[in-house]
């Protein structure tokens, strides 16, 4: 199943990088069948992830995480053939947090031998990352692990809708944090030093979208194996 677009700009003023960001929506059209729902439906994730990270960096990027994420999912769509999209871990969080975030100190708050304390995150309506997509992905993949289009490069970081917070950061606020899952690092934002005005992690974020395949389509060729996956176009 091939995206319509072979193009797709994400705006600086969402991301809070210094520029405009450019991705080949229509590079990825092979995909994983997750499950069926009682519609008909079917929800599949891409084989690969995208050939370019994004970058998200700072207040702008913390706030406009989650619904730039689904944004950019729904670049990966053909009406053709899809009624929907989503980004994996997104469950109705608040995609977009209005106004200004309140200053907090988050404390350096070490807990065990990883020194990870994942808090609720408290500007967007206490979201907290939604992990059953990543079991959806486990159970019906085998792995969570994935390559980078083209490559054989599993992605250091792979972009996952969820801003916990991580206590452990050693600055004024906390924007969000990385956690490893299983045999993946599901990589959330990015934090920033709201003090001193300086960038702790500056990551990019591979993409790996889900899209929503309609009910009672015929594919032209194919059985669904790996040698011979179904066909749509």
């Amino acid at each position: 199943m091939t995206p319509i677009a072979t193009s797709y700009t994400v705006s600086k003023e969402l991301t809070g990088d210094s520029k405009d960001q450019t991705i080949t929506p229509n590079e990825l059209n092979l995909w994983r069948v997750l499950q069926k729902n009682q519609d008909g439906t079917i929800d599949m994730i891409s084989e690969y992830t995208s050939s370019n990270g994004i970058y998200f960096k700072g207040e702008a990027g913390y706030k406009n995480y989650i619904g730039t994420l689904n944004m950019i999912a729904s670049a990966y769509t053909n009406s053709n053939y899809t009624v929907g999209s989503r980004y994996p871990g997104y469950n109705g969080q608040t995609e977009f947090i209005i106004g200004s975030l309140s200053e907090e100190t988050s404390g350096n708050i070490r807990t065990g031998v990883s020194g990870w304390d994942p808090k609720t995150e408290p500007y967007g309506g206490g979201d907290t990352i939604y992990y059953d997509d990543f079991e959806l992905i486990k159970k019906n993949l085998g792995t969570a692990k994935v390559n980078i289009y083209g490559t054989q490069t599993i992605p250091t970081y792979l972009a996952w809708a969820g801003r916990n917070h991580l206590a452990e950061c050693w600055a004024n606020r906390c924007f969000s944090y990385t956690i490893e899952r299983g045999d993946m690092y599901l990589n959330s934002g990015c934090l920033y030093d709201t003090q001193d005005q300086k960038l702790l992690q500056y990551h990019e974020h591979y993409l790996r979208p889900i899209v929503l395949l309609k009910a009672n389509l015929e594919a032209i060729s194919g059985d669904g194996s790996s040698d011979h996956p179904w066909t749509f176009e």
